[in-house]
Parts: structure tokens; C-alpha cells; sequence
């Protein structure tokens, strides 16, 4: 057994990393841990100094009998020094109680930014990865209120050490085995939570995609985008069904654990209470013959009862500690990750050229796990002022080399140029701002109709009129007109005074983000699927006016949409099998020809 307590001891100090626990919460809240520590100390003090006030208010009457009034003054003294220290202990608790909520509310706070600037730097590659789901879900359950736990139980422990050193030294006074004798007897205690916190943690660990399915489910039940669907083919009881599978089976695990902790807690706790009766009777014994004064036995009473809720409590912080610890290796896990995209050591300014290009040269690319190529020596180019279209079925990687052009993957091989530069040669940031998409599953933000605009650009401080303008150029100030608020209307139906729109006006608002943009090259992926014939003939008969001197990649399955590009690539199973103006494509009778259909002319 003690062997067994060691390796948790070890597994302990190592699995919950106090050091950087500790180092966090300092960087969370410096001003108040000072402080916190100074009031923990002050409060141990004074719970020390009343019982020591206390013994030595019982010692005197004791020794000059309850009678004699020449010690009265004396008495006094003692009784308003005891009840001095005991409004002060109790004044200096209440105010570390808010002295711990203060700063583990900045600790929460310092973790939750942490948490979501952690996010923001990591790659795209993070978000296709489900370790990296449960890892984000693991921290993120400990940045809710696991922070203050932990925060209250780190004090809790200080606490209770500080105070039970203090009175181990009052009980040492009486008689120096009485404290071994009720370590040995609590020690039981602490083993079987710690083992139990173990388990726990284990089973965390084994049950967080269960934990992510049954959250996913319960979103597909309770959201607004699957509202429609699940009550048209009638999924509410079979996902209810598949919910609660998934939670009674996280439950039974749980609870086995839990069932074995309480029979262990049993036997143990009722071998520390035969141990605090057994000290209570070798004093009370020691008492008859004389051995213990007066005040050492009401020192006792009072003291040995405490120190066995202290020693008890700090069992307790101790394990609650540990069995936090899963949630504090996830935060770390995840603090830990770092992007893939490196920052060049020195980058490069980007090019302030009137008019630049943005080339793909004998780019491959395989995603991480893949077992081949998604894209194989892919050559491409779009020049300032040009329209270039990528055509191809599903899953030829079209929307992959859309993340290799926004810089959100970084080329297997090969190199994407900017100006005859590699992008990688730029800092990240810079280069993200001179292209612009607009992705097939675009962002529907409930805010207002402006701050949707305003999304392609947000760093800028720009004038209202090129909110509206970019809406105009988008065909979205049509609706946008109609509206009450006009700009100033929330889009959605999530919050008060929300205003829903189609599919196709939200497709629109997500164009005007990138009409919006100052940016030098605009992206749109199938970014007209949903917009009606009219409206997408609409925005491609002028679209070359619309973007001005910007270059633009348009994929696209309609023909309206692509064939008054100037060059156009032909993705087939992740290579670029024909290339060509529209006319050109279809007298070759290829791929291209066959994709629309054989009656497709040069019109």
C-alpha cells in the first residue's frame, strides 16, 4: 500500500504540473495572489493565537481557582484577547473567501483569452482533426469553472497546511504521538480519494468523444440550422434515443467508479474515527492520573477535533487537486500546440506594385493522415486585372487549392508565388490580407448588416459609403433597403430584433465581404450557388467592373458563371487536365465539355 501511495504521490506531482498551475495563476492575477497569500497567513495567525489565548485563559483559572478574585484582571485580559483574535479570525476569513473568488475570476478570465488566442493562431489543420476537438474540449470544460476550484482548493490546501502545522505544535505540547497517531489514521483516507481521482481521470479521458457525440446530438436536437430537417423526416425521437444511449452509458461508467470509492471511503473512515476516539481516550485516561493539566485537556477538546476536520479537508482539497488534474494536462496540451505555418525569421514587406500576380507553380499537396495526393503539380496563374476560372467534379480538390491560395495549408511541394516570391516569405498576417474568399460554406453572422460587411475588412476605419458600396456591388442593397434599420438590422433570428433572409441574401452579404475587402485578389467558391439565375447573370455581366484591377478565381459548376473568364483550368482527381479560354474548351470536346453537357455552345 504505501508503495502503491508513493507512485500516486509521484504520478501526483507529476501529471498536474504544479510549477506551471502555479505559474498560471500568478500570470492571471499577480496583485491578487499577494494578496491572497498575505490574508492566508493572517488568517492561520490568528486561528493559532485564539485557541493559544484560549489554553492560556483555562491554565490560569485552573491553576489560582475560579474564586480568587486577585486574578481576575488577568482573567479579563485573556477572555478579550481570545475574543479579539476569534472576531478578527472570523472578520479575515469572510474577507479571504472574496479575496479567492476576485482572483480566481481573473484567473478564468486570464485562461478563457489564453484559450481562444490559442485558437486563433492555430491552423487550419487543428480543425480536421477530432484529438484536437477533445483536447479543446477537455480545456474548455476546465476554463468554465475549474479555474475557481482550483484556485479555492490550492488556497484551501495552504490554508489547512498552515493551520495544521500550527496546531500539530499545540498537540505536540501535550504529548508528542498524538499527531503520528492521527496522520497514521487519516493517511487511508487520502489513498483511497487520490485512487479514485485516478480512475475518474482515466475515464475522462476514455469518455470525451462520447462526451463530444452526446453534444453533438443534443445541437442537432435543440439548434435552429437542423430544425427543419429533423422535423420533416421525423428525427427527434431516434437522435433523442441515440442522446441518451450515449449519456446512461457515461453514466454507468461513472458511477461504478463511484461505488467502489464509497466502499473503500467506509472501511476508511471508520478506521480514522477509531483512531480520533482512541487518541480522545488515551487523554482522557492521562487526565485521571494527573498527566494533562486542565488547559491541556480543554487545549485538546477543541484543538484534536480540528486538526481532524483539517487533516480530513486537506485529504479532501488534496484529491479534489488531483482529480483536476486531466483538465489542467488539457489546458497545457492545448497551450501547447503550435501551428504549422512557420513565420519567416525576417519577413519580406508585401509588394506595394500597382498590379501583382499570384501564381501556383508544381504545387502538391497531401493532408496530414492522407494516403495520397489531394492535389498533384499544379500549375496556375492569376494575373492582376484577369478573371480565372477552376472547374471540376466533386472532389477533384478544388476548395484544397483555395486553402493552399489563402495560405490557410502550406504546399506539400511546390510553391505558391506572390510576385515571384513565395508567400511563405511574408508574414502570415500581411499575406492573408490581399486575398480575399468567399467560401462555399460561408459565415452567417448574427450581427448587424454592416459589421457583416465590415468582417472583410476589419482592421480599416472606413467610411459608411463603403459599407453601402460594396453592398451595391453584391446585389444585397436591394433587401438591405427594406429593412426598418436598414444597415443597423441584426441578421438572424438568435437574438432580439433579428432579421432572417434567404440563403441566397445571406450569400450575397458574404459577396459584399469580399467586394468590401482592400484586398488585391477575391476568391468566390461556388459563391453564387444560391443566388438565382438573374442575379448571378446580374453580378457576372459586370463582374470585371465590380472588382476594378483585383484579380479573381471563380469556381463554379454553371457555365454562366465561368465562361467570360480569360483563362480557365480544368481540375480532374487533383490535376489540371485541360486549360484554356471557355471557346477553347469546348471546341477540344474534353473534360471540360462533358462537365456541363454536349449541347453546350460558344455563346
Amino acid at each position: 500500500m504505501i508503495k502503491s501511495f508513493t507512485s500516486k504521490v509521484h504520478k501526483f506531482s507529476t501529471n498536474l504540473s504544479i510549477y506551471r498551475l502555479l505559474k498560471l495563476i500568478w500570470a492571471g492575477s499577480k496583485q491578487w495572489s499577494v494578496i491572497s497569500i498575505f490574508f492566508i497567513a493572517l488568517e492561520s495567525g490568528l486561528f493559532f493565537s485564539s485557541l493559544y489565548f484560549l489554553k492560556i485563559l483555562i491554565d490560569t483559572i485552573s491553576k489560582h481557582g475560579i474564586t480568587d478574585i486577585k486574578n481576575e484582571p488577568e482573567v479579563i485580559k485573556y477572555i478579550i484577547l481570545s475574543t479579539i483574535s476569534a472576531i478578527l479570525f472570523t472578520s479575515v476569513k469572510s474577507i479571504s473567501g472574496y479575496i479567492t473568488e476576485k482572483q480566481s475570476g481573473k484567473v478564468a478570465e486570464h485562461i478563457d483569452e489564453k484559450i481562444h488566442n490559442c485558437a486563433i493562431e492555430l491552423d487550419l489543420s487543428f480543425y480536421e482533426s477530432p484529438n484536437y476537438f477533445d483536447i479543446l474540449k477537455r480545456a474548455r470544460d476546465m476554463a468554465t469553472d475549474r479555474p475557481n476550484i482550483i484556485v479555492f482548493t490550492i488556497v484551501d490546501i495552504a490554508k489547512n497546511f498552515i493551520s495544521l502545522i500550527l496546531i500539530a505544535s499545540l498537540l505536540v505540547s501535550i504529548d508528542w504521538r498524538l499527531f503520528p497517531i492521527l496522520a497514521l489514521f487519516v493517511v487511508p483516507t487520502l489513498w483511497v480519494r487520490i485512487n479514485f481521482a485516478d480512475s475518474q481521470n482515466v475515464l475522462r479521458l476514455s469518455q470525451t468523444a462520447f462526451e463530444r457525440k452526446s453534444n453533438y446530438l443534443s445541437t442537432l436536437l435543440t439548434s435552429d440550422v437542423h430544425a427543419k430537417e429533423v422535423r420533416s423526416f421525423g428525427l427527434g425521437n431516434h437522435l433523442k434515443k441515440l442522446y441518451v444511449d450515449i449519456r446512461l452509458l457515461l453514466l454507468n461508467g461513472r458511477l461504478k467508479i463511484s461505488k467502489q470509492k464509497t466502499y473503500q471511503e467506509l472501511i476508511t473512515s471508520t478506521i480514522a474515527t477509531m483512531g480520533f476516539f482512541a487518541c480522545v481516550a488515551y487523554i482522557a485516561i492521562g487526565s485521571i492520573h494527573g498527566v494533562t493539566s486542565v488547559g491541556d485537556i480543554t487545549l485538546f477538546l477543541v484543538a484534536f477535533p480540528q486538526a481532524f476536520n483539517i487533516m480530513q479537508n486537506l485529504s479532501n482539497s488534496i484529491s479534489t487537486l488531483y482529480h483536476n488534474n486531466v483538465f489542467v494536462k488539457s489546458i497545457f496540451e492545448l497551450f501547447d500546440l503550435k501551428s504549422s505555418l512557420k513565420e519567416y525569421e525576417n519577413p519580406l514587406p508585401i509588394p506595394s506594385d500597382n498590379e501583382i500576380d499570384l501564381e501556383l507553380k508544381n504545387v502538391s499537396f497531401i493532408y496530414p493522415h492522407a494516403e495520397k495526393n489531394t492535389l498533384t503539380n499544379i500549375s496556375l496563374k492569376m494575373p492582376a486585372g484577369k478573371i480565372i476560372a477552376v472547374v471540376g467534379s466533386n472532389g477533384a480538390g478544388k476548395s484544397t487549392l483555395i486553402k493552399l491560395l489563402c495560405r490557410l495549408y502550406d504546399p506539400t511541394s511546390g510553391s505558391v508565388n506572390l510576385n515571384h516570391t513565395d508567400i511563405k516569405s511574408f508574414k502570415i498576417a500581411d499575406y492573408q490580407k490581399q486575398i480575399c474568399a468567399v467560401f462555399q460554406d460561408f459565415g452567417k453572422y448574427n450581427v448587424t448588416v454592416a459589421e457583416n460587411i465590415r468582417f472583410g475588412d476589419i482592421h480599416s476605419h472606413r467610411e459608411q459609403v463603403d459599407i453601402v458600396d460594396a453592398a451595391k456591388n453584391s446585389g444585397a442593397d436591394i433587401f438591405i433597403d427594406k429593412f426598418p434599420q436598414k444597415y443597423e438590422t441584426t441578421m438572424g433570428r438568435i437574438f432580439e430584433e433579428g432579421h432572417e433572409v434567404s440563403i441566397g441574401q445571406w450569400q450575397k452579404l458574404a459577396i459584399a465581404r469580399a467586394f468590401y475587402s482592400n484586398s488585391r485578389f477575391v476568391v468566390l467558391d461556388e459563391a453564387t450557388s444560391a443566388l438565382d439565375a438573374h442575379a448571378e447573370k446580374e453580378l457576372f455581366d459586370s463582374f470585371r467592373k465590380r472588382i476594378g484591377n483585383r484579380a479573381a478565381l471563380i469556381i463554379s459548376h454553371r457555365q454562366s458563371a465561368v465562361k467570360h473568364a480569360d483563362y480557365i483550368y480544368m481540375l480532374s482527381e487533383g490535376e489540371i487536365s485541360e486549360s484554356g479560354t471557355h471557346e477553347e474548351l469546348v471546341k477540344l470536346k474534353g473534360n471540360y465539355y462533358h462537365l456541363f453537357n454536349e449541347n453546350l455552345t460558344t455563346d
